[in-house]
This record gives structure tokens, C-alpha cells and sequence, in this order.
């Protein structure tokens, strides 16, 4: 049995909250806090379930993009793991969402209303709007 919040109730919002806040001054580190893990720490809290359980422990950028790419890339790794895809544009307070960095590399990230957030690689949260949003999954 897991442990799931349901969707949008105080619980819920209050989860997230108190999840930004913790990790709003954490710095960047992977394995630990990049985009993924993240993003699928999110979902664990929410749904009690850790959709990147298989892929834990991919310390460097190389170990992850190696993994990404022999799995099919990123949109088809999320949605093995969280189902179809919505529009990004339709994301909404919790949900994640896949977006493009200026580098070319896709990103993972949590919708906090009108914005998205993911740990940056200077340390902390970007923000960066949710009409960036390439898709988006409902946790």
C-alpha cells in the first residue's frame, strides 16, 4: 500500500510547500538534487511511490545522459514511468513538466502555478515559466 495525498487538498499543498521550501537552498548535485530526482522526489512525497526507483544512483551528468539516451531519452523515460503525456501548457500547481534548457538539454521540473521550478547548477531553484513546458504529467 502507498502512501498517497490526495490530489489538492490542504495535505497535499502543504507538502509541496514545505518540499520547495527544503530544497530551495540545497545545492545542485546529481543523484541527490538534479532535475530527475527532483522531480521524482516530488512524486514519492505525493504518491508514495518513486517513479526513478530503476535509475538511482546516477552520480554524473554522463552516467544520467548515458542512461536517458540507452532508455529512449527523456520523454519516453517519464512516461514509462509516469503514463502519457499532457500539453505543457496545461500544467498545473504539483504536476511535473519537461522543459528545454538554453544548453539543449531537456529538464525536468515541478509547476508551482504560473511557473516551473528544478534545482539550478549554480545551487537553488530556477524559475522559469510554465508556458515553457514542452509536457507535463499529473502527480
Amino acid at each position: 500500500m502507498t502512501n498517497r495525498i490526495e490530489r489538492h487538498t490542504d495535505e497535499w499543498y502543504a507538502a509541496l510547500d514545505t518540499y520547495i521550501d527544503e530544497r530551495r537552498g540545497a545545492p545542485f548535485e546529481w543523484g541527490v538534487n538534479d532535475c530527475c530526482s527532483f522531480a521524482a522526489d516530488w512524486v514519492q512525497i505525493a504518491t508514495g511511490v518513486d517513479p526513478m526507483a530503476e535509475l538511482r544512483g546516477l552520480t554524473s551528468a554522463l552516467a544520467a545522459h548515458r542512461a536517458l539516451e540507452r532508455m529512449g531519452g527523456m520523454l519516453a523515460v517519464v512516461e514509462q514511468f509516469c503514463g502519457p503525456h499532457i500539453p505543457g501548457p496545461f500544467a498545473q500547481v504539483g504536476d511535473l513538466a519537461m522543459v528545454t534548457l538554453p544548453s539543449g538539454h531537456k529538464a525536468m521540473a515541478v509547476c508551482i502555478g504560473p511557473w516551473l521550478t528544478a534545482p539550478s547548477a549554480h545551487g537553488g531553484l530556477s524559475m522559469i515559466p510554465v508556458d515553457a513546458a514542452e509536457a507535463a504529467w499529473r502527480v
